[in-house]
């Protein structure tokens, strides 16, 4: 054997740096529908041998395994249906927004900025870095210049990084539970309904003694809240992993709910009628409910000595996103500012460029409170403008940049309304000083190439 043939022979062995394989549409939609499947042929199998074991009162077993099965089926394929669609189609969809905003440089500085330590370990493994610059310590800036050039490799690590976060692996899981769930939930109203002993809709049936109403109303409402939330979500391109594990969660707590609503009511009408409402309740609603009713000393005083940090002085910010921002745990400016956001996006289900707008604002606002939004008639409120403005300032330009004129009277005028009080000449100091360490920020050069302006202005 030649040495060439063994060098072919040891680069076929070596796996390619980031090499990988996903399913596309039609292999998601595949293996999906067939875990759809799966889950009612092993729901059917279930409920043919295990359950008769313990149903000894039943006299004939074929009338409730028809009705379990045709429940279970439609309930699973009325969940499920939705998410196999999004996996299969929307998801593309939505990996194409970043990609769309994330390329060539504009990717380098993302990955630069929020996956360092992966990309230079990316770049190590695909041997990109020469041996020297691994002996130097880690503040130099060598390998930022070869990510800059190896910008195909950034493509890869981007591709897995979204894939890890975001991907069909993620899903799965959840998938199968709410899957499981929602079989469990049809079956139980099914077996309950065509049992012998529950023959009447409001007599107690074998669960907790609720009766057969009771126990519809409730899942009823559940299964209500998880279709449109899914459908919702799906129309929203901002269905997550998160969202499908509380779908399966919705669905359990079902029971304990009509539980819930037996207690609290004494006639059928009002607790049937309480149970369907409760049902369509999402999870956060429900703990809210509960946090009030057990802790009522949580007083008005209390919410305003602890309000959180005001999302809505952002410009575009209004109360539904603010709600949303909570509901995700980003209740101040700081956070949206050192958020990923690649990552805020999914989570929050925003548009990408809407992201990046709030993530621009909040940096200029953790520089200059709120005394930014008087920055906002003058077009400084956001990092690019004040990127732009410093780069003509000091005398750099390029084809890419628009022309800035006057820079010299944007400066003072910006100085005024940030600081009307203060020395003129001290003021302007400040101002240059805080700009030049807005148009610094690795976040503010990653804008700058995501979010360029016309050069033509």
């Amino acid at each position: 054997m030649t040495a060439q043939t063994q060098l072919v022979g040891q680069n076929r062995r070596k796996p390619a740096p980031l090499g990988e394989s996903h399913f596309m549409t039609f292999g998601r939609a595949f293996w999906l529908t067939v875990m759809l499947v799966a889950a009612n042929v092993g729901g059917g199998l279930f409920v043919a041998f295990v359950v008769p074991s313990r149903a000894q009162y039943l006299s004939s077993l074929k009338e409730p395994l028809k009705l379990v099965c045709m429940l279970g089926a439609f309930a699973t394929v009325l969940s499920g249906t939705p998410l196999i669609t999004f996996l299969s189609v929307g998801w593309f969809t939505r990996y194409q927004e970043f990609q769309n905003s994330l390329k060539e440089k504009a990717l380098s500085a993302y990955l630069q900025r929020f996956w360092s330590q992966r990309l230079i370990h990316a770049l190590e493994d695909a041997g990109k870095l020469p041996p020297q610059l691994l002996e130097q310590p880690p503040s130099s800036e060598t390998w930022r210049i070869v990510a800059d050039k190896n910008l195909d490799l950034c493509d890869r690590l981007f591709a897995r990084i979204y894939h890890e976060q975001y991907g069909l692996s993620p899903f799965v899981p959840p998938f199968a539970i709410l899957l499981l769930m929602s079989y469990a939930a049809a079956g139980l109203i099914g077996w309950n309904s065509a049992s012998a002993n529950c023959p009447t809709f409001s007599q107690a049936t074998c669960v907790y003694g609720l009766s057969q109403q009771l126990l519809v109303a409730s899942l009823a409402g559940a299964f209500m809240f998880v279709v449109s939330d899914s459908v919702l979500s799906i129309r929203r391109k901002s269905l997550n992993v998160s969202d499908v594990y509380w779908y399966s969660l919705r669905l359990f707590l079902a029971v304990p709910l009509a539980l819930v609503a037996n207690v609290l009511t004494g006639t059928d009408g009002p607790h049937t009628a309480l149970a369907f409402s409760l049902g369509t309740f999402p999870v956060d609603a429900l703990l809210k409910i509960v946090r009030r009713m057990g802790f009522p000393q949580f007083t008005e005083v209390d919410k305003e000595e602890n309000q959180p940090d005001k999302l809505l002085t952002l410009e575009g910010v209004t109360l539904p996103v603010v709600a949303t921002f909570e509901a995700e745990g980003i209740n101040s400016v700081e956070q949206v500012a050192a958020a990923d956001p690649v990552l805020l996006s999914i989570r929050t289900g925003f548009p990408f460029r809407f992201t990046l707008r709030l993530g621009s604002q909040a940096i200029v606002r953790r520089h200059f409170g709120e005394n930014a939004a008087a920055l906002i008639p003058i077009g400084l409120c956001d990092v690019v403008s004040i990127y732009l403005l410093v780069k003509a300032a000091d005398g750099t330009t390029s084809p890419q940049l628009p022309a800035v004129e006057n820079v010299e009277a944007v400066l003072q005028d910006a100085a005024a309304r940030l600081f009307p009080a203060d020395d003129k000449d001290q003021r302007l100091a400040v101002v240059k000083m805080k700009f030049r360490q807005i148009a610094a920020e690795e976040y503010t050069l990653m804008l700058a190439l995501i979010t360029p302006l016309d050069p033509a202005l």
